[in-house]
């Protein structure tokens, strides 16, 4: 989630709380008398004539737009709250031809993924871009085996990313490995 969308939530999330004690704290006020030495003109009762209201000719015409956009203002406030985590084309450096080159990273970090996979220290790899705090991230998840030389196993990593940054734009992305260790006497799937 963005943070302007995260800003804006805390904004009116705490703005609502404030509306909604003072007009809670006001009724009880009301209820118990107390509301009326604070302000002196407060009314005993309050009687509305709703058929006024709503007998006006132009109600259910203001009725029906404003419900219309409460149900817009909440379906983009709900889409907004969506996570998005998937990224979408990068846009590649230009070359000497005009024009606007892109590509898909998609495909480019599962087969990054799978030559992880075919190293002897690797038992299996999975791949993905991902959109994570504003940054776009090729995420690679490995699985090896604990007796696995760990400096092996991140040289090997590097050797992948650097083929990878080769292929994708290196200056829009940032790269995480997360390593996953088999426990002592758990067999894993070798992938191939």
């Amino acid at each position: 989630m963005r943070r302007s969308i995260l800003a804006f939530d805390r904004v009116l999330v705490l703005l609502l709380g404030l509306v909604l004690v003072v007009l809670g704290v006001a009724a009880v006020g009301w209820q118990t008398g107390f509301l009326g030495s604070v302000w002196p003109d407060v009314p005993d009762e309050v009687s509305v004539d709703t058929g006024e209201i709503t007998g006006a000719s132009g109600f259910a015409v203001l009725a029906g737009v404003a419900g219309s956009a409460l149900v817009v203002i909440g379906l983009c406030w709900l889409i907004a709250h969506l996570p998005r985590r998937s990224v979408g084309s990068l846009r590649l450096p230009s070359g000497e031809q005009p024009g606007r080159l892109v590509v898909d990273p998609g495909p480019a970090v599962a087969t990054a993924a799978e030559v992880l996979a075919d190293d002897p220290l690797i038992r299996s790899a999975r791949g993905a871009v991902l959109a994570d705090r504003g940054e776009q991230v090729v995420r690679l998840r490995a699985t090896v085996d604990p007796d696995a030389d760990l400096g092996a196993v991140v040289a090997a990593c590097d050797r992948v990313l650097a083929d990878l940054a080769h292929v994708l734009p290196a200056d829009q992305l940032r790269s995480r490995v997360e390593l996953s260790v088999l426990r002592r006497g758990e067999v894993g799937p070798r992938v191939r």
